[in-house]
C-alpha cells in the first residue's frame, strides 16, 4: 500500500540568480564535465575553497580562522541570532538595514543586561540579553522601518510592548567579573 506523502517540505536549498560572462559560464561547464559535477556543485565547490582561503579577520594574520572556520560560529537559523553573531564577530560585514538593527539593539538599555551599554568601551555577548531579541525581533524589526526616516536611532523599549518597568529593571544583571575568582586552583 502506497504511503500518503506529508504536505510540501521545506528546501534546504536556496534558488539564487547569477549573471555570468560567457567566458566565466564556460569556465564552469568545463569543470563541471572534468569534475562529473553539476554546475551548483562547481559553484558550490568553488566558494567554499574560496571560504577556506580568505581570512575572516585579516588583523589576525596568515593564522586567523577562514570565513569557512568561522561558518558555524556565524551560522544560525534564527535571523536575530545571525545578526547579532555578525556583529559581535565582525560588524564590518553589516549591510545598511542590518547596520541600523544592530545600532537600535545597541542603543536600546532595555536589551542588556547592564544598566547603560552606550557607556561600554566593549560590549560583549553576555551582556545583551539574547532571549528579549530573540522574543521581540519582529516588533524591533517593526520599530527600525517605522524610524527608518529618522536622523538618530530611536531605542526600542519594551515598556512599550506590555513588559513592565519592574520586569526590566528584575532583566538588568551586572555580569561576573574575572575579579570575583581566585586565581589559586582549589586541587
Amino acid at each position: 500500500m502506497a504511503e500518503k506523502k506529508s504536505g510540501a517540505r521545506t528546501s534546504n536549498s536556496v534558488n539564487v540568480s547569477l549573471r555570468l560572462d560567457p567566458k566565466t559560464k564556460y569556465l564552469i561547464d568545463l569543470l563541471a564535465r572534468d569534475q562529473k559535477r553539476t554546475i551548483t556543485g562547481v559553484i558550490e565547490w568553488a566558494l567554499e575553497r574560496a571560504a577556506d582561503q580568505e581570512r575572516f579577520d585579516v588583523s589576525s594574520g596568515y593564522d586567523g580562522p577562514s570565513f569557512r572556520d568561522m561558518l558555524d560560529v556565524l551560522w544560525s537559523t534564527d535571523e536575530a541570532m545571525r545578526l547579532v553573531a555578525l556583529a559581535f564577530n565582525k560588524p564590518s560585514l553589516l549591510d545598511y538595514d542590518e547596520m541600523r538593527i544592530w545600532e537600535t539593539i545597541k542603543a536600546s538599555p532595555d536589551l542588556w543586561r547592564i544598566p547603560n551599554p552606550t557607556v561600554m568601551n566593549r560590549l560583549e555577548l553576555i551582556h545583551l540579553n539574547v532571549e528579549m531579541v530573540q522574543a521581540y525581533w519582529e516588533p524591533i524589526i517593526d520599530h527600525v522601518a517605522r524610524h527608518k526616516h529618522a536622523s538618530a536611532i530611536r531605542p526600542f523599549k519594551l515598556t512599550e510592548h506590555g513588559v513592565s518597568e519592574g520586569d526590566v529593571k528584575k532583566m538588568k544583571t551586572t555580569p561576573p567579573s574575572l575579579e570575583e575568582f581566585d586565581d589559586e586552583i582549589p586541587f
